[in-house]
């Protein structure tokens, strides 16, 4: 199968968002064919628009003129813009089947959202009192409001989803008993173990995780941290709790990251958001033990500096100790942040295989060894980002539709990204400044938890819109000729 040359950015996008489609539409000011666009493939915009890692933005070929067209903000106006307006969505059939989809975070939502669409009969039973997942318990509202996200998922549920919430496999079902009155059932359970670091003093009470944090906090409560907190991790959970744990008060918070900014799996912009909130990094650093004092409390937290060696199984270089390098950070509170696997106990009860990670073992369609049963998101992956979630749920619906049609798994369409500018054309394209974000200031935002970017205004977005340069099409050679 030949594959089909599209422009970098769709080709970098899990769900190959058709983002040159959607920002002309933008620019044309056809809001509503905008946000049309992204719901074609992608059923939490609003979210993406805010939390995506935005891997369209690091191809983006307007970088190479001056800074990427700022395609995630473009997505976030898109949907502000038309919050309220009624987009139709169409199922396609009325299918008699029935599917479960066991996890009502964003793999969940993707996969009954795409077999809703298909016209299955679909339901969520979710462990928590609401939908969401860790889109509601998990990210902070300065981040992600909860409004934001209660509205994503009523256009979702509009589809005639039903859901059970309060329930978890296990306790109030098991995977074989929703076998008797579902014909497929989908395991989106996400990874809700946390680590811990395996270091001397690990044990004591005062070594929190971050998932729970935060989930106290999206309830409301206000756990009590003291003035100096230490962090464990550097991926968007580390941050987005680095960031809370300033909100609650604490004066001195530090991130404890064993490689450099260059392996931390979040956008920059999160980091320099935190440092501008007050939040110190020590990169190349991690802990050797925790001390407390005579009272049983956390004192400090004895670290070692690391330099980074060969690439390991995941391609990033393997931190490796220097030697007498170990240094001390005082702590009254110690968080840990460090990763995340899923409740195996579960998955061995209900017969479910997993792999030497613990995570649910998966062919390459997303089929477990169970008959009808099927898996996605972090459950498999381990720790992941919202857009591949919303792509694992989307790639197991469509295995499922296969399955209950009893028809071959069609072949997904092959992408190939076109190739950089050459540079005598990078040379001729005028310079255009990427329209900053308006921020929440500082001193006020680290006193509320208020959303911190504030999003476009309509004219700010026409202008982002017109700097991107329409890859692949005649209007970029148009613009070159009057150049």
């Amino acid at each position: 199968m030949s594959s089909k040359i599209i422009p970098p950015c769709q080709a970098a996008c899990p769900i190959h968002t058709d983002v040159r489609g959607y920002i002309s539409a933008i620019e044309k000011g056809d809001i509503e064919a905008a946000i049309k666009i992204n719901r074609k493939v992608n059923p939490l915009p609003a979210v993406c628009g805010r939390i995506c890692t935005r891997p369209c933005e690091s191809v983006c070929r307007r970088g190479q003129v001056d800074e990427p067209v700022a395609i995630a903000w473009l997505k976030r106006f898109a949907a502000d813009y038309t919050k309220g307006i009624k987009i139709p969505q169409v199922r396609e059939n009325n299918y008699d089947e029935k599917v479960a989809v066991i996890g009502g975070g964003p793999a969940g939502l993707s996969s009954a959202y795409k077999l809703a669409l298909y016209g299955y009969r679909v339901t969520i039973f979710e462990a928590m009192s609401r939908l969401g997942g860790m889109l509601r318990e998990g990210i902070p509202e300065f981040r992600l409001p909860k409004d934001v996200v209660e509205d994503e998922i009523y256009y979702i549920m509009s589809l005639g989803i039903e859901s059970k919430t309060g329930v978890s496999v296990g306790r109030d079902f098991t995977i074989e008993g929703l076998l008797r009155d579902f014909q497929a059932v989908i395991l989106a359970l996400g990874s809700q173990k946390s680590l811990v670091p395996k270091c001397k003093g690990s044990e004591t009470s005062k070594v929190i995780t971050a998932v729970e944090f935060l989930k106290q906090v999206c309830r409301g409560e206000r756990p009590i941290l003291g003035k100096h907190v230490v962090i464990i991790g550097g991926g968007h959970t580390a941050i987005d709790t680095s960031r809370t744990c300033i909100r609650l008060g604490a004066r001195d918070v530090t991130i404890v990251y064993r490689r450099t900014i260059n392996e931390m799996p979040i956008c920059r912009v999160e980091l320099e958001e935190a440092e501008e909130e007050g939040v110190k990094v020590r990169f190349l650093s991690s802990p050797v033990s925790f001390f407390c004092d005579e009272k049983g409390n956390i004192d400090k937290v004895c670290c070692i500096e690391m330099r980074l060696g060969e690439p390991d199984e995941t391609g990033r270089c393997r931190p490796i100790p220097v030697e007498n390098s170990e240094f001390e950070i005082r702590a009254d509170t110690i968080i840990s942040a460090i990763g995340y696997m899923p409740e195996e106990e579960i998955l061995n009860k209900n017969k479910i295989l997993v792999n030497e990670k613990g995570r649910v073992k998966v062919d390459e369609k997303g089929a477990t060894n169970v008959k009808g049963v099927f898996a996605c998101g972090d459950v498999v992956t381990g720790p992941s980002n919202l857009i591949n979630a919303i792509a694992s749920g989307k790639k197991v619906a469509k295995t499922v539709h296969s399955y209950l049609r009893n028809q071959p798994l069609e072949s997904d369409e092959e992408f190939s990204p076109m190739g950089r500018l050459n540079e005598r054309i990078v040379n001729l394209i005028p310079r255009a400044n990427r329209v900053k974000m308006t921020f929440l200031p500082i001193e006020e935002r680290k006193n509320c938890f208020a959303e911190v970017e504030l999003g476009y205004s309509y004219e700010q977005a026409i202008y982002e819109a017109g700097r991107c340069l329409k890859c692949g099409t005649s209007e970029l050679s148009k613009k070159l000729r009057g150049l």
